[in-house]
């Protein structure tokens, strides 16, 4: 279904984020902010902060005004010359980018933060509260949680109304087919995602992103999703995924419930982890919302 470099963006961009650096944040009235990872770029613009940005990772692509900044390379391959030349203060990187650039960053006289939080809700929320420390934007971080939190909430509410007994099955299939099988599975922070959309995780029993032919058949669940992006066709991906062997033996393909969303919004742990869920949740109870 897609390419094996597709799927390692897909999984390596969902990754958390580790604290690396402890000194202070520059003392400007205007920072200058390179962003290494697009999860780490969404809460920059989220904050009220893209006044900062100066720079973005090729694979940074949403909102889409991020586009008209320049590059500074790939997520595991940043250039150094590229982020000296924007004359950057600070930088916030992904778990991809290895310690020894971290450190470069250091000696250039560059702040680079990278943030370990748990795979989970709660550490998600803690990113963009950490985040917004470093940016000296507390009170927009504050907002932000408190909005984050109320549309969770509001989800909660409603699927609480779901009796156990009537909890639909989902798989969020990262990839599929002749490039293996992949989906969210227990230790994924995309688990919470689905749980918290009041859905039971049919891949939970899988290992880390990885899934069997045997145990997606066997846990059949009601409802199948796929992420969709910029350079796919989603009705294509249903389709394909649908009428393949041995897919098209689950109930939710005979079923026509396989369903598409937004995979950059799902993939990556940040402010649009919340519109996943609302998404997800109306996915499996649209008769509630």
């Amino acid at each position: 279904m897609k390419k094996i470099l597709v799927l390692f963006l897909i999984v390596f961009c969902a990754l958390p984020i580790f604290a690396q650096s402890t000194v202070e944040t520059t003392a400007k009235d205007t920072l200058k902010v390179v962003s290494l990872a697009p999860n780490v770029t969404e809460i920059i613009y989220a904050l009220d902060a893209s006044d900062m940005l100066v720079g973005r990772t090729d694979y940074c692509n949403y909102p889409e005004e991020v586009l008209s900044l320049p590059s500074i390379g790939t997520l595991w391959e940043p250039n150094l010359e590229t982020i000296l030349a924007l004359d950057a203060d600070i930088a916030i990187a992904s778990s991809i980018v290895s310690p020894d650039f971290i450190e470069k960053l250091n000696n250039a006289g560059i702040e680079a933060y990278q943030f370990y939080e748990e795979e989970s809700l709660e550490g998600t929320y803690k990113l963009v509260e950490k985040i917004a420390e470093v940016l000296n934007k507390q009170v927009e971080g504050k907002a932000l949680l408190s909005e984050m939190k109320d549309r969770v909430n509001k989800v909660q509410s409603v699927v609480s109304q779901v009796k156990d007994e009537d909890k639909k099955s989902v798989v969020y299939m990262i990839s599929f087919g002749d490039w293996g099988d992949y989906a969210a599975t227990g230790e994924t922070y995309l688990n919470g995602v689905i749980e918290v959309a009041g859905g039971i995780n049919a891949a939970k029993d899988g290992s880390y992103w990885s899934i069997s032919k045997e145990l997606l058949l066997t846990e059949d669940p009601d409802i199948v999703i796929l992420p969709s992006y910029s350079y796919s066709n989603p009705q294509d991906d249903i389709t394909l995924f649908k009428t393949s062997e041995p897919y098209n033996q689950l109930k939710a393909s005979k079923n026509d419930n396989v369903y598409t969303i937004d995979g950059d919004a799902a993939d990556r742990q940040g402010v649009r982890t919340i519109d996943t869920i609302e998404v997800i949740a109306k996915i499996l109870y649209p008769n509630l919302f």
